[in-house]
């Protein structure tokens, strides 16, 4: 496939990371991530508004309206956009109720286990789905969308909302997105490819690989003193509650940090010279001891590959996007994280958070990590589903004792109309589906001003009560930085 140099990119090949995901869909190893926002003003009464903004959306991003296509001529996939995209497509009502829902347990289930998406259909890979007056979830198919763009999604729309509230805006909305229609419903048409290609001005977002080193170059340079490598001496690894198995479901404990806490906590981890992450990371492993017992743990931290891009890594065709200040860069830039190999924690110490952080900062510096998926890239197809790498996995420990992701924090602007209440969002919650032979413990994190910090930590139910840890996780989170 030839780029011009100038056009921006609407279609392109999968890469190799992204195959990666494909791949885990296509055979049911994952289904979804979400987040879950609580906006200021309600969502479901000005309907014609919430369309006016989802179009102005995914003709900003349009890869919003994509999913992936086989092209057998070439031997491998296309992201390619939807040739028809309408309201119902990108929006359900389904289940609202008048007041503030909330994030249960039960929703956070469904929403993580729904087999909402398909590949290789016309049919966009997000859902919105209105769960509330005032509550909207935004969930994802993975193979084109990292966690990140779980939070950035909520940022566009919002300020897409407040866009197109303001009576200032028709004209240019008219010019850049076309004439609304005076009425709609779940069939009236948001993105058709034919009439809108012309409209498209952004390009796709890269390929992660092309910003990354060769997974050929080792992560750790062939060091065995790498983090990573170190094995705790005198201590076996933690084996797990049992072997992987497609035959589970997922529990979801949500940890609230109120603002206030949230804020005292983020000017000790400071004093510290530590972040929140690797705070975390440490507390976790700390509340969780009674359930590791005697044995060293794995935790792997998300890495977000975004902190390596820059106009001159990319190829021409992309770089327009690095240069726009407002654009927010969409895409899968996700990688596993290394590794960070942990002796039983049995009191907490600001010293081993410092390591933690250490270790982290590291990772996040490092333009080799796709080296530790070179088994995948290496024997992977880029048409077929290479079920067996999967399924080769199962009735084995798995391969992390806790895996963690943080996607910040989402600093909300307060958009002021006036004569109208201004659109904000006041809370946000993360959370995603577990994978069978991914981790035990997942941890997702997100906070913002008002709602504080939400932690979100899912495990497979195999009948062990683990609220005890759960309420233990949050108390150790304020009283360390007491």
């Amino acid at each position: 496939m030839t780029l011009s140099e100038t056009a921006p990119v609407i279609s392109r090949k999968l890469g190799i990371s992204e195959n990666f995901f494909r791949s885990r869909t296509s055979v049911d190893f994952y289904r979804n991530f979400f987040t879950v926002a609580t906006y200021t003003r309600p969502l479901i009464d000005d309907k014609p508004l919430l369309f006016r903004a989802l179009r102005k959306c995914v003709l900003d991003y349009h890869i919003l309206v994509c999913n992936v296509f086989k092209n057998s001529t070439a031997g491998y996939c296309e992201v390619l956009p939807l040739h028809n995209v309408t309201f119902g497509d990108l929006v359900d009502f389904h289940g609202h109720s008048s007041q503030p829902s909330g994030v249960s347990e039960k929703l956070m289930a469904e929403l993580g286990e729904t087999r909402y998406f398909e590949l290789y259909v016309q049919k966009p890979l997000i859902k919105l789905i209105v769960t509330g007056n005032y509550d909207l979830a935004a969930v994802f198919e993975h193979t084109l969308a990292d966690g990140v763009v779980a939070r950035l999604f909520h940022e566009i729309l919002l300020d897409a909302l407040a866009y197109c509230d303001s009576p200032s805006n028709d004209s240019e909305y008219s010019r850049l997105y076309g004439t609304a229609p005076s009425t709609m419903d779940a069939d009236t048409v948001v993105f058709n490819l034919e009439a809108d290609s012309g409209r498209l001005r952004n390009s796709l977002p890269p390929p992660a690989e092309m910003i990354m080193q060769d997974p050929v170059f080792p992560y750790c340079d062939n060091d065995p003193e790498h983090y990573s490598k170190k094995i705790p001496p005198g201590f076996s690894k933690w084996p797990g509650f049992a072997p992987s198995t497609r035959e589970y479901k997922v529990a979801y404990k949500l940890v609230n940090i109120p603002s206030s806490e949230l804020s005292r906590i983020l000017a000790r981890c400071r004093e510290e010279k530590v972040s929140l992450t690797s705070y975390v990371s440490h507390v976790q492993a700390l509340a969780l001891q009674p359930v590791f017992g005697d044995y060293y743990t794995s935790m792997s931290i998300s890495l977000t590959l975004r902190w390596f891009l820059s106009e001159q890594k990319v190829e021409k065709p992309y770089r327009p996007l690095l240069g726009k200040k407002s654009y927010r860069m969409l895409g899968n830039f996700a990688h596993m994280g290394v590794p960070e190999l942990m002796e039983p924690v049995y009191a907490f110490s600001w010293d081993k958070t410092r390591s933690i952080h250490a270790n982290l900062q590291q990772s996040i510096k490092n333009d080799k990590v796709l080296s530790l998926q070179k088994n995948f890239f290496d024997n992977a197809h880029a048409l077929e589903d290479n079920e067996s790498f999967f399924t080769s996995q199962l009735n084995k420990r798995k391969g992390d004792s806790v895996k963690l992701s943080n996607l910040g924090y989402a600093d909300f602007p307060v958009h002021r109309i006036e004569g109208k209440e201004a659109w904000s969002i006041k809370d946000v919650v993360f959370a995603q589906h577990l994978a069978p032979a991914a981790s035990e413990f997942v941890i997702n994190m997100i906070s913002s001003p008002v709602g504080g910090l939400n932690i979100v930590l899912s495990f497979y139910e195999l009948g062990h009560d683990l609220s005890k840890y759960v309420e233990d996780f949050r108390q150790q989170l304020v009283v360390n930085c007491a």
